[in-house]
């Protein structure tokens, strides 16, 4: 792999980049959840605070997002096969709010592992997120600390508009932020399981 992470700074609009922000509802904004890919998940706020939405399938975020994500995967040389862009999240941080060390693959809807009385099914697994994707939507000067890090190493772009691409696979975390409000906009790409 010829890199771990691609960054693209400032490559989306302020203006967009706020407008994003206002057409989603302050108070409409709910726990984020941890665990089965946002499906059958729980809150954890020992793992995970934030306050999360779901923007529009097909919404223009996604469409932005998605040409990045295609983009790192050629010029990273990362190659994956991928087919779909997943439903993008907007995350919110607050004062003390943070994501601690995960992973964002996880075995798609349809690909559920049951168990019970001592037995399990696997189903088996139609597609992975492989490529995941962060757009920081305010300006670095709302807020201090939530600096986004993958492999324990600072990605060090915070400007507006920029757009951080790695593989779902990487361990990455979101430090607690200690002033203001850090708005992302995240979204996987998924494709046929790994081989």
């Amino acid at each position: 792999m010829k890199h771990t992470y691609m960054f693209y700074e400032g490559v989306v609009s302020s203006e967009l980049c706020d407008s994003i922000i206002r057409q989603f509802d302050e108070e409409q904004f709910s726990s984020g959840q941890v665990g089965s890919g946002g499906q059958g998940g729980r809150v954890d706020t020992n793992i995970r605070d934030t306050a999360i939405q779901w923007a529009p399938k097909n919404d223009l975020v996604e469409c932005v997002l998605t040409r990045f994500i295609m983009q790192a995967n050629q010029e990273a040389l990362w190659n994956f096969d991928i087919t779909e862009p997943e439903q993008v999240q907007i995350g919110r941080y607050k004062e003390n709010q943070f994501y601690k060390q995960h992973i964002d693959c996880y075995i798609k809807s349809g690909d559920i592992i049951a168990t019970g009385n001592g037995g399990g099914i696997v189903i088996p697994m139609l597609s992975q997120r492989k490529i995941s994707a962060s757009l920081l939507l305010n300006d670095e000067s709302d807020y201090e600390g939530g600096d986004l890090m993958i492999l324990n190493e600072t990605v060090k772009a915070k400007k507006q508009g920029t757009i951080i691409v790695f593989p779902s696979f990487m361990a990455h975390h979101v430090t607690p932020v200690t002033r203001g409000v850090r708005y992302s906009a995240v979204c996987w790409m998924a494709g046929p399981k790994w081989k």
